[in-house]
């Protein structure tokens, strides 16, 4: 066999088990996801429904804080520094509160697995093709 005819086939069958594997793997990706949103619905609770309770150090810093707004003896620079933070701080903590972690969690799974669907086939689809039509060709 020269080199020039089993090059060929080599790397197209290759890239049809690379391109079949990819695809595999976002498809079972996609199952998996559908089976924790509507089968296994707890599946994923012990990740994000026991978050522990918030630190008691953070009340008292915030107190600090609020005191140190109403201290005469702080700067009006760093009392506006301090007004800017804890504006920061509600406002961190007010969009905080809005995230959905277990849905942005399922949506970057789903988004992961479709990005794997989308390589995988056309790359296992186009070489099967070009292996067909090789195929065809020899045969002929």
């Amino acid at each position: 066999m020269s080199k020039a005819t089993w090059i060929r086939p080599v790397y197209l069958y290759l890239m049809t088990a690379i391109g079949l594997i990819v695809l595999i793997i976002g498809l079972s990706g996609i199952v998996r996801l559908g089976l924790k949103v509507y089968i296994f619905t707890q599946a994923d609770t012990e990740y994000y429904g026991r978050s522990k309770p918030a630190p008691l150090y953070m009340d008292r810093e915030l107190n600090q804080v609020n005191e140190l707004l109403t201290c005469e003896e702080v700067a009006e620079t760093d009392q506006v520094r301090i007004q800017a933070w804890l504006t920061d701080y509600e406002t961190w903590q007010a969009e905080d509160e809005n995230i959905d972690y277990l849905r942005s969690s399922r949506e970057r799974e789903a988004a992961n697995s479709i990005s794997l669907i989308l390589i995988g086939f056309p790359l296992y689809y186009f070489h099967w093709f070009l292996i067909k039509k090789d195929r065809k060709k020899l045969n002929v």
